[in-house]
């Protein structure tokens, strides 16, 4: 029962996600007769109220499916929500990525590619150098395989997310 939960829970906060992505890609690029014209005040919003979602969200199958002590969990979430904290900015760079692909994925130069593709190589860098840094500040003060759960956890909830903005992104022309 609590897998199906977890996947409904990843489907729905990847669902919320591909929506903010497809609406990035919209704000980018020139719109159709059809397709209203988005305001980027109101997209910035939308996207601080699914970044709360997805941050509530992700609490609530880390407290689901990770057993804590009263004293692991005292020590653990203070060190959660800087690793969150952390990663989001981390996540406004690629957001910011992600606005330079949509304005400039129907007139990629090389030079662009190459630009854009060693920002997102620097990007998961950092990433991996933020996972290695809470690591051994969670181990700290709970056992390593407990931690090391937390982050298959996070990784699964990421890679769902990354999964539906990457199949929303249209391809380079």
């Amino acid at each position: 029962m609590k897998n199906l939960k977890i996947t409904l829970t990843l489907t729905a906060l990847a669902a919320s996600f591909a929506w903010t992505s497809v609406a990035l890609a919209q704000t980018n690029t020139a719109p159709q007769a059809t397709e209203p014209a988005i305001d980027a005040g109101n997209l910035r919003a939308f996207i601080e109220l699914a970044r709360s979602d997805l941050k509530t969200q992700k609490a609530l199958i880390i407290s689901e499916n990770l057993p804590m002590t009263g004293e692991e969990a005292a020590e653990f979430w203070p060190l959660q929500r800087d690793y969150q904290n952390e990663l989001t900015r981390l996540n406004d760079e690629k957001l910011a990525i992600i606005q330079d692909y949509a304005a400039n994925f129907q007139t990629m130069t090389d030079e662009k590619a190459t630009e854009l593709t060693k920002r997102s190589f620097d990007l998961e860098e950092k990433k991996t150098d933020l996972k290695r840094k809470y690591f051994k500040k969670m181990a700290k003060v709970m056992p390593a395989r407990k931690v090391a759960c937390f982050f298959q956890l996070d990784n699964q909830i990421n890679m769902a997310v990354d999964l539906q903005v990457a199949a929303s992104l249209p391809l380079i022309k």
